[in-house]
């Protein structure tokens, strides 16, 4: 029960610790003992995922912010077809 109202309350940096953590121990762990041998060095396959994660990171972020901006200026300014409709007819309707 602790442990189901810790993971409901948890903070971002927290999360974000698991996870590293999680990923760091199981790739140890992985590259100790192997499930599979492939014919590739796990550590200089990582720098292309590394480069993979960063750049989709750089643009999610870029697209969020993108969003919320916008967002945020539509409501500043009523702009949009919900802004257009007569809101009342809409709430009345759901």
């Amino acid at each position: 029960m602790i442990l189901l109202i810790f993971f409901e309350n948890v903070s971002s940096v927290q999360r974000t610790v698991i996870l590293v953590s999680g990923i760091t121990f199981f790739w140890s762990i992985e590259s100790i003992i192997p499930l599979f041998n492939f014919n590739y060095k796990n550590f200089k396959h990582a720098l292309p995922n590394l480069f993979f994660t960063f750049t989709t990171i750089i643009v999610n972020f870029s697209l969020a912010f993108l969003l919320l901006n916008t967002s945020d200026w539509v409501i500043a300014n009523d702009f949009g077809i919900l802004n257009w409709i007569n809101n009342s007819l809409i709430i009345n309707l759901i």
